[in-house]
């Protein structure tokens, strides 16, 4: 028979779950129950594992699993989107090595309403970070400010990954950043906005 507390553990975790589609850290299940121990809430984590009530997952940030409650098939890709933070690291002067126990879910970064991603092909914006076989996030929509990298389409036909500059006399110019390609510039209603970018993704071999 579970404990009061134990039993509080249990139901914190439970509705983690429920609300968040994912199993809580250690320090949130200390915090939700007013807990000042992590010592305590790992005791606490232990008997429902020896319980049986409990499943972890070791390597897993996030590894607590309600054995009533496999995950399925979306909550393994949810989680699949989901990493550690482990701390900051130096690019510039060093700094000491601190472990965190954070997490960065990139499907609240990248996903939303109305966004794609397109795969960069060209050299054109390497002086914004951006290279060819990076992947730009872009939020779909049909106008740009002034100064925001956008997706835009030329006469209907040619699209482009460019810097948009609005000008007073109804044109806009299609910025590179890359001083071996030269700007364009347009009639504003030549160019269509498809979207602009709101996030970068690159992977390394």
């Amino acid at each position: 028979m579970l404990t009061e507390r134990q039993q509080d553990t249990l139901e914190f975790i439970k509705n983690y779950i429920h609300e968040q589609g994912r199993s809580p850290l250690v320090a949130e299940i200390a915090a939700g129950l007013g807990i000042s121990s992590p010592g305590t809430t790992h005791r606490y984590i232990k008997a429902l594992v020896d319980a049986g009530l409990l499943e972890r997952h070791a390597g897993r940030t996030r590894g607590l699993q309600l054995v009533n409650k496999p995950l399925d098939d979306n909550e393994h890709s949810e989680q699949a989107v989901t990493l550690p933070v482990m701390g900051k690291i130096a690019a510039g002067r060093l700094i000491e090595a601190v472990a965190d126990e954070t997490e960065i879910d990139l499907s609240e970064m990248f996903s939303g309403k109305g966004r794609f991603v397109l795969k960069v092909n060209g050299d054109s914006m390497i002086d914004k970070a951006i290279m060819s076989g990076d992947w730009v996030v872009i939020q779909s929509q049909p106008r740009a400010q002034h100064g925001e990298i956008v997706v835009a389409l030329v006469d209907g036909y040619d699209a482009t990954l460019k810097t948009l500059l609005i000008h007073d006399n109804g044109t806009v110019t299609l910025m590179p950043a890359n001083d071996h390609y030269e700007p364009i510039t347009l009639a504003a209603d030549r160019v269509r906005i498809q979207g602009v970018v709101v996030g970068q993704l690159r992977t390394y071999p």
